[in-house]
């Protein structure tokens, strides 16, 4: 262990009053993606997540030393001003996987916790698959399959993109870039692979359905956009991202008649311009509050901050791992500050 690591660990075991004592915050926000007691193929690559027992433990972590607020108390302090209890937490879920409703649904109705739930409008009722996913799907195809198959994939895949990239040690990075940066050609690494795409929807159905959606809506849950297709938002061009926002928001309205429509943004929402964000929800007054990561960093008053609970690390069973997960979010927040011209912190877009 590094001098530098050994500091952050000792960082990590100051009690989270004193965090919160240097670097006051009305609220914090959180995110996870996928509670399951199963393997997911679809998720198995791409990044670890909770179980069942330790998202319980969160839920119970967050009972005991925070106030669970819902998407309606938030959009009153942020437009009208309104108090929040002490503490305040949001909780949200990414992409709109079936999860959400068949296990986080029911711990978060048992302990009478609101959430906001933000799903890939292209995406409800099975009719397409994310690109990072497809490319999770491929690596486990890759590494589950037999030696022979395995070099019948290398050498058909060789002969499609130019070079040998399954036979290196770096197969797995390679198929992650690809999703990153061609995702077009992950659909083309699946027709090679032979993973039926359409029929692993029809027969695993990863996301919600319409029908999901609108229950959790019944249930007094928030629903949200997470754009059409789960895209890069930066790269797309001011009118690509503002009809993407819009119309993923739209079709979440149809759903469900709320007035206001919350937006996430996949992967990150840095390089998008915060003046054109704050445009599109003056053109478009149905579009709700921004959600992003950023940990518990406010940069902007239409934009939440959240920081990620998916990762089980330091989890033990009765206990939860989210009071290191915030204690680091602060930490952060804390580091950036400080290594910060003051001029720079004291001029933060407002708007």
């Amino acid at each position: 262990m590094t001098l530098r690591q050994a500091l952050r660990k000792q960082a990590l075991s100051i009690p989270l009053g004193i965090y919160q004592r240097l670097l006051k915050r009305d609220y914090v926000a959180l995110y996870y993606h996928v509670i399951s007691d199963a393997p997911l193929a679809t998720i198995k690559h791409l990044y670890a997540f909770k179980s069942q027992a330790a998202f319980e433990d969160d839920l119970k972590y967050l009972k005991a030393h925070f106030n669970c607020i819902s998407y309606a108390q938030l959009e009153s302090y942020q437009r009208n001003g309104a108090s929040l209890p002490k503490n305040a937490c949001i909780l949200t879920f990414d992409d709109g996987l079936s999860q959400c409703f068949s296990t986080a649904r029911p711990l978060l109705l048992k302990h009478n916790i609101p959430c906001i739930f933000f799903v890939t409008t292209d995406f409800l009722d099975n009719r397409g698959l994310a690109a990072d996913m497809k490319a999770s799907l491929c690596i486990e195809k890759f590494q589950t399959a037999k030696e022979q198959l395995r070099q019948h994939y290398s050498q058909t895949v060789a002969v499609e993109f130019g070079a040998d990239y399954l036979a290196q040690t770096t197969a797995e990075d390679w198929i992650k870039s690809l999703a990153g940066n061609n995702p077009e050609k992950v659909d083309i690494l699946c027709e090679l692979l032979e993973i039926d795409i359409r029929a692993f929807l029809t027969i695993a159905k990863p996301y919600l359905s319409s029908e999901e959606v609108m229950q959790l809506h019944a249930d007094g849950f928030t629903i949200g956009a997470h754009s059409l297709r789960h895209e890069r938002l930066s790269e797309l061009s001011p009118q690509g991202l503002e009809n993407n926002i819009v119309q993923s928001c739209q079709a979440v309205r149809n759903l469900t008649g709320a007035a206001h429509i919350p937006f996430a943004f996949p992967f990150s929402a840095d390089g998008i311009p915060r003046q054109l964000l704050q445009e599109i929800r003056t053109r478009h007054p149905f579009v709700g509050f921004y959600f992003a990561g950023n940990g518990i960093v406010s940069e902007c008053d239409f934009i939440v901050p959240r920081f990620c609970g998916d990762s089980p690390a330091s989890s033990k069973p009765g206990h939860s791992n989210l009071n290191k997960r915030i204690a680091n979010a602060y930490l952060e927040a804390l580091s950036s500050k400080f290594s910060r011209p003051a001029a720079m912190d004291a001029d933060r877009f407002r708007n």
